[in-house]
This record gives structure tokens, C-alpha cells and sequence, in this order.
């Protein structure tokens, strides 16, 4: 491993930009609101619009921890059946989860996943970025990357030891259960998945504000899990969000 540092930034930091400009144009707004009229009851308006400001402002901090320059940290659990296992990364990204793994699994093979879409790409930093982390971890030679959709996956059934999805299956919306049903079938028999997912909390009511709580809670999670198959055997918290130790 070399000298240079990994890069998981978004690369314009568009989520911590828009929050900030977010909260100035909150800001603003409460501050007309209460100068320019007299009706005090357009005047009472003006405190939730503050603390709509606050909210954004703090979720700005909370933002750029969260997307840290560091690999990232898996929880403690017992995820891979064997120590030179093939492993799938649903949604890698930048390769935050991807690094992590190759470290715990000095001889193991990992398929790097993810659509790649350019559409995305300017928040996630496409392939090319990936490629460039995978260097600088040393683990190029032992990933394969793919581009491919986790809802229709074109992997051959009961192909993988173990599989990773960390704040991908949040983002598929009505297609949730289509890309559990999926990494379901790619598993080996026995195989385990960890699903790391956000849930309502501090942490994401700091970033997203109201719009947190239409988050898919942790008992939905649970349902979407046993209709695509799984057993639960493990469940925490970690960072601002959720894990999910699952086994078909």
C-alpha cells in the first residue's frame, strides 16, 4: 500500500453544499418573514423556518463526517465462511465497503459491483475512482469489477460465500424486495449477508430533516428480509445507520 490517500469524497460535496445552501435560504426566509410583516401570526412562522436553518446547518457538519477519507469500518460479525471466500460488494461506490473487505480477507476474491451510471457518477465518482482507491489499497489484482444492476444481477445462482450491501438497498425504492429476492439467489446455500442501511435516528433526522421519518423502518426492513428468504441472525447499530447480519 502506498503513500497516497483514498478518495470517498462526492466529488462537487453536492449533499454538504446543499444542505448549507439550504440552511441560508431558510435563514433568509425567517428573517423577511418576521421584519417585513406585522401580523404576528406570520411572525410565529418564522421560528420553525430558524430551526429549519439549524437543522441543515448541523446536518451540513454531520455530512462531512459521515463521508469520510477512510475506508469503511464493518461491524464485528461473523460474515465469511472462509478466508479465501468470493465475496460480492453490492453498490461499491468509491470502494469504501470493497477496501474493508479485502483487508479483513488477505486471500479472498471480491466482485465489485455497481451501475456506474453517469447520471450518479459526479456524486459517487464512477469507476475510475474505484480504480484509483483499489491501487492505492494494494487489492486491485484481487477485485473484479462489474457493472451491473442489483435488481437483475447476471451472476449465476448460488455463485457467492458472502455478500455486502452497505446504503444501497435504501436507495431502491418499490424495487427493495427485487434486489433482496436477488442477492438472495446469488448466495451460496448457507451463504450470509450484511445489509447496512439508514434509519430514522439523530443522526439522519440531522441531515435530512422531517424527511427522515418516511424512512423505511427497522420492522419493514425485518418483513422485506423474511419475504426474500432470509433468516435474521444478528442485528445493531453502527454510524448513523443500521446492520443486518442475514443467512439463506
Amino acid at each position: 500500500m502506498n503513500n497516497q490517500q483514498y478518495d470517498f469524497y462526492y466529488k462537487t460535496n453536492g449533499l454538504i453544499y446543499g444542505l448549507r445552501i439550504m440552511g441560508i435560504i431558510f435563514l433568509l426566509a425567517s428573517l423577511v418573514l418576521f421584519f417585513n410583516t406585522w401580523w404576528p401570526y406570520l411572525q410565529i412562522l418564522s421560528l420553525p423556518l430558524i430551526l429549519l436553518a439549524v437543522n441543515f446547518f448541523i446536518g451540513s457538519i454531520v455530512a462531512r463526517k459521515v463521508i469520510s477519507p477512510d475506508y469503511m469500518a464493518l461491524p464485528f460479525v461473523d460474515l465469511f465462511s472462509s478466508p479465501d471466500g468470493l465475496v460480492l460488494d453490492a453498490g461499491c461506490g468509491a470502494g469504501r465497503v470493497t477496501i474493508e473487505v479485502g483487508k479483513l480477507l488477505k486471500n479472498g476474491q471480491i466482485v465489485a459491483l455497481d451501475l456506474f451510471d453517469p447520471k450518479v457518477d459526479s456524486m459517487s465518482g464512477g469507476r475510475d475512482l474505484l480504480e484509483k482507491n483499489l491501487e492505492i489499497a494494494g487489492i486491485s489484482n484481487r477485485v473484479r469489477i462489474v457493472q451491473g444492476d442489483v435488481t437483475n444481477m447476471e451472476f449465476e445462482d448460488n455463485n457467492f460465500d458472502s455478500a455486502l450491501s452497505a446504503l444501497l438497498l435504501n436507495n431502491l425504492g418499490k424495487s427493495k424486495l427485487s434486489g433482496l429476492n436477488e442477492l438472495f439467489r446469488v448466495l451460496k446455500e448457507g451463504g450470509k449477508l450484511l445489509g447496512i442501511v439508514p434509519v430514522t435516528g439523530l443522526h439522519t433526522f440531522a441531515v435530512m430533516s422531517v424527511f427522515s421519518l418516511l424512512m423505511t423502518s427497522k420492522p419493514e426492513w425485518r418483513s422485506l428480509f423474511g419475504q426474500a428468504g432470509f433468516k435474521l441472525l444478528e442485528e445493531g447499530d453502527i454510524n448513523f445507520g443500521r446492520y443486518f447480519l442475514l443467512e439463506k
